[in-house]
């Protein structure tokens, strides 16, 4: 016993200096906490995650009976076997391993672990904007989706797996509800919005339901898509009749359709003069008003989700391709790794409050 107890001491004692004399990153700037881009928290990612040298790489094995990141080498001939990504976990483990904000690897060997994850269609030694776009659509999917299942469980108070409308209002409107409102914001407003994310017209919604009935500018129904078009028509519609005159159209031209008006220019009367062209284009059946389907091309630009946004972010990240030759090497991503911060680092996007908060910050 005595023994056994002086190995776990000299172990233990062996493991403390090994964790005090490990080597951080030199490349990192000093320790700073960054704001996270959701729920407003701070973390310090810089000095905390060392690079691990093999000996203490060792003693994880020991500790974690093999938990640590497998090396490099390893990892790249072992997602270079799978078939796709469902087999990911099984054999690599969760990407929060890699990439959580917990784990032991700073942020430039986060790098080195992403890039053959994001080098997959085709893999030719660069990261296009496609390939970009796909990774952060999964990620978005993956947030998106967490949201939708917590939110499920904060309101489904009888434990069926579904939400109705008056369950999910329950939350957070501790008053009587009058059905018969109809104002923007009110119930009759949530009505609508309930029936076009209701799928099967079951009068609940499971949890794929409640994601489109949470994020309508992510769905990909067609009766939420409607039915977010005619929300963001309406707040244009100022005598509310259900379509766009021109005058209310010309009104809001800086808004929607703001690449039309050159350099965004102050000359009101070429303003007035691009819009109007606009709107002569829009009203197909030249009755002077624009209908939802008449006016959904322009007022499409209004809507962005988390889709649209990976989308967007993915070309911002291409800024990082230093020879133009329209991909990303593993070199010009170590130039740029700041750039892809929050890339590297997983969001705890398990417990953000903040639902409908839009907010990316992911370019410093």
């Amino acid at each position: 016993m005595a023994g056994a107890a002086a190995k776990a001491l000299l172990l233990s004692t062996s493991v403390l200096l090994v964790l005090c004399l490990l080597p951080v990153d030199p490349a990192a700037p000093p320790v700073a906490a960054i704001p996270h881009r959701r729920s407003g928290r701070h973390y310090v990612p810089f000095g905390r995650h060392a690079a691990f040298g093999p000996f203490a790489t060792e003693v994880e094995l020991l500790l974690h009976g093999g938990g640590a990141v497998p090396d490099i080498r390893t990892f790249r001939d072992t997602l270079d076997r799978l078939p796709d990504w469902s087999h990911f976990d099984a054999e690599l483990g969760p990407l929060e391993r890699y990439f959580g904000s917990d784990g032991e690897l700073n942020v430039k060997e986060r790098l080195l672990y992403l890039f053959p994850m994001l080098d997959r269609a085709p893999k030719d030694g660069g990261v296009s904007c496609g390939e970009l776009e796909a990774w952060l659509r999964r990620q978005a999917a993956d947030r998106l989706d967490a949201v939708a299942r917590r939110e499920l469980k904060r309101h489904d108070k009888d434990g069926d797996g579904v939400v109705t409308l008056r369950e999910y209002l329950a939350v957070d409107h501790d008053q009587h509800i009058d059905w018969t409102d109809t104002e923007h914001g009110e119930p009759g407003w949530w009505l609508h919005k309930f029936i076009s994310a209701d799928r099967d017209h079951s009068g609940a919604m499971d949890y794929i339901e409640l994601n489109d009935f949470l994020h309508p500018e992510d769905s990909s129904q067609e009766k939420v898509k409607l039915w977010l078009l005619k929300d963001k028509l309406s707040g244009m519609d100022h005598d509310r009749d259900g379509k766009l005159s021109l005058d209310e159209f010309i009104s809001q031209f800086h808004m929607i359709d703001h690449n039309s008006i050159v350099e965004h220019s102050a000359d009101d009367d070429t303003s007035c003069a691009e819009a109007e062209k606009k709107f002569r284009e829009l009203d197909s059946n030249n009755d002077g008003y624009l209908t939802v389907e008449e006016a959904r091309p322009v007022i499409q630009s209004l809507i962005s989700g988390e889709f649209s946004y990976a989308k967007s972010h993915a070309k911002l990240l291409m800024k990082a391709d230093d020879n133009k030759d329209n991909k990303l090497s593993l070199e010009e991503m170590l130039n740029h790794y700041l750039s892809f911060y929050n890339i590297v680092y997983m969001d705890d996007h398990y417990d953000y409050d903040d639902i409908g908060n839009n907010i990316h910050d992911e370019l410093r």
